[in-house]
């Protein structure tokens, strides 16, 4: 299984980019993005993603938008195939000042697709998951642990490292 450390360090310097815009972590509207392993796809797949959301500061509750792209390693390199994925989740966490932990539930979407066949293998199911945000100045760093259970292209779990960015 390989590991999402070049992916990691590209979230790092988007986020470094996003630092410097004006606004707080904890803003009504919320984008960023992620670095995410899947632990059984193709045996394992590294992707990129992106999330937005809508962020109540007042209350421990955050609706949130992700979709992402894997790089699996495919059986058969001559033909290929693609792996990528949408989850719309509900976080409800302890509001701290600097680091929040969260529960997660919602719905995932996986699409995987064979070159050499003609048809895409989709399922939708329910995702459950735990994480912690930690808030630094206008970012939002993010670490989480997902279980989906989908059956495209198998029941998985899934490790998210990002960084969110409140929208003024």
């Amino acid at each position: 299984m390989r590991t999402p450390l070049t992916l990691l360090a590209a979230v790092a310097l988007a986020g470094s980019a996003l630092a410097i815009a004006p606004g707080a972590a904890r803003g009504q509207l919320v984008v960023g993005v992620h670095a995410v392993e899947a632990s059984k796809t193709l045996g394992g797949a590294t992707g990129a993603g992106l999330r937005a959301g809508l962020d109540l500061p007042l209350l421990p509750f955050d609706l949130l938008a992700s979709g992402e792209y894997f790089f699996p390693d495919c059986p058969d390199e001559r033909d290929g195939c693609s792996f990528w994925g949408a989850t719309l989740d509900a976080n409800v966490g302890m509001i701290l000042p600097i680091v929040t932990p969260y529960v997660s539930g919602g719905l995932a979407y996986r699409s995987l697709k064979r070159f050499e066949e003609d048809d895409a293998e989709t399922a939708t199911g329910a995702s459950v998951g735990a994480g912690v945000t930690v808030s630094l100045g206008g970012l939002r760093g993010f670490a989480e642990v997902r279980y989906e259970l989908v059956e495209i292209p198998d029941e998985q779990t899934l490790i998210r490292v990002g960084l969110l960015l409140g929208v003024p």
